[in-house]
């Protein structure tokens, strides 16, 4: 090899497509991006781990007073009780549910299982949030509001389910 074989200058462009051009093309043929494919197993739990930190700190809060005075938020004990253990309980089956979400195991029943917990998470929660808004927000509710935050996380995830 010379001197004279060594190509100096510009070189020719690639003849592939272009990084744009193949995403246009995956978009076209999917109908969708294909970015965060590797890490879907893992997006969940960005709606489940706030959701469920929200519930259970409103929750835990609640059962001192469901003990003592129930009497004082103008509710009955017995709502009172049971909105406490529903998003207790809501929070445990978000979070159970997400490990089978994430682990996705080759058992059908135990993917049913994680699946009812998730909706049954989201059931118990909107049930609970649904009662707060109900009680003590119907009239001044937004949609900027915790409370309808958490109401649309709580639908979503028990429409959704598992996949």
């Amino acid at each position: 090899m010379t001197m004279s074989d060594i190509p100096f200058g510009p070189q020719p462009r690639r003849q592939g497509p272009s990084v744009f051009r193949r995403l246009w093309n995956a978009l076209l043929a999917e109908g969708r991006l294909p970015l965060g494919d590797g890490f879907e197993r893992l997006f969940h739990w960005a709606i489940r781990i706030p959701l469920a930190l929200l519930l259970l700190d409103y929750g835990m809060q609640k059962f001192p007073d469901a003990i003592v005075a129930p009497d004082g938020y103008g509710v009955p004990p017995l709502l009172f009780t049971l909105a406490a253990f529903a998003e207790v309980g809501a929070a445990v089956a978000l979070v159970l549910g997400g490990f089978f979400e994430t682990w996705r195991p080759e058992s059908r029943r135990l993917r049913l299982l994680g699946d009812v917990a998730t909706r049954a998470g989201g059931f118990a929660a909107a049930c609970a949030v649904g009662g707060v808004i109900a009680f003590f927000y119907a009239d001044s509710i937004t949609l900027a509001d915790a409370y309808a935050i958490k109401m649309g996380l709580a639908l979503y995830l028990m429409v959704r389910g598992n996949r």
